[in-house]
């Protein structure tokens, strides 16, 4: 039913955008991989943001995380007509001279969901990290006020956004009785995340939390709660449906989320600002914050309600 609502949505807005579409405009969403459910709901506010806008729109992005193959597959876009690319970097760096080669062409790039500030990207669109890592270390505080031996997993460590909610992670636990065990990298993989957490709880017994930077470790933690019938404490990041089923049934804690369908909303929006604003495009480029969003044990269930999720 949920999913036939949104369909017919979709259709609505193709109608209403078709009255006022300008016909050839393209931009492209760069996202760092296609294999991560979070991107799936970005794409949701790109087509909605594009069908309001008569436009099209598409992701383009290695199916797993890869800095090479993203930055070779925008070379490809650039030397096609795109009119706004946005860009999550897997490592900021690794795209300064891409942007660079498209800015020199004129085309509009902003960074979303991860940035690249050395860059000459004009703005970024998505979440504040590191006051979203802040507000993560809060939650890890409240739910072990005796403190004690905690692990964080991360996914690359070249991702800006990452180590930006890491910082924020570290800031708000410092000071407190929690001891940060050395940061892990699964590489945004279920899996290696899976395998590293397996190994870390084996050899120390006496966990008391785990903060899965992305869903990709937080998923991993909750289950190997469940399957080994440990008692520790997850924050997670992200609030897909199974995080939230997670959280309803006591595996999980608590999550930081972001606003995936809002960022990928404004940055379709944001581009098309940018190009309509032709040699101006610099001084209107601002930086667009998504917001987050926390759900705990006590309002898990309404969030879900809102976005459209049947709990079990």
């Amino acid at each position: 039913m949920r999913v036939n609502a949104v369909v017919s949505a979709l259709v609505m807005m193709c109608l209403v955008g078709a009255l006022h579409a300008e016909e050839g405009i393209y931009y492209a969403l760069c996202p760092k991989s296609l294999n991560n459910p979070f991107w799936d709901e970005v794409k949701i506010g790109m087509d909605k943001a594009a069908a309001e806008l008569g436009v099209k729109a598409e992701f383009i992005a290695p199916i797993e995380a890869d800095a090479n193959q993203q930055v070779q597959k925008i070379e490809a876009l650039l030397e096609k007509k795109v009119d706004g690319i946005g860009i999550s970097p897997n490592v900021p760096d690794s795209v300064i001279e891409v942007i660079a080669k498209a800015r020199q062409k004129g085309i509009p790039v902003i960074c979303f969901d991860a940035d690249s500030p050395e860059s000459e990207r004009l703005c970024y669109v998505g979440t504040f990290n590191e006051q979203a890592g802040y507000e993560a270390g809060k939650l890890m505080k409240k739910f072990i006020p005796g403190g004690g031996k905690i692990l964080a997993v991360s996914g690359g460590p070249g991702a800006l956004n990452l180590n930006q909610r890491v910082e924020g992670f570290k800031r708000a636990i410092k000071g407190s009785n929690l001891e940060l065990a050395p940061l892990q990298y699964c590489n945004d993989d279920m899996n290696r995340a899976t395998q590293l957490i397996e190994a870390f709880v084996a050899a120390n017994p006496d966990v008391k939390g785990i903060f899965g930077v992305g869903l990709w470790s937080a998923i991993p933690a909750a289950n190997i709660r469940r399957d080994k019938g440990l008692n520790y404490v997850v924050i997670g990041f992200d609030t897909m449906e199974i995080e939230l089923q997670l959280i309803k049934d006591g595996l999980m804690e608590a999550v930081v989320g972001q606003k995936p369908v809002a960022v990928g909303y404004e940055a379709i929006m944001t581009l098309d600002r940018l190009r309509k604003s032709g040699a101006k495009m610099t001084e209107i480029a601002d930086d667009v914050d998504t917001g987050t969003d926390v759900v705990t044990r006590e309002n898990v269930i309404e969030f879900a309600k809102s976005k459209g999720f049947n709990l079990k």
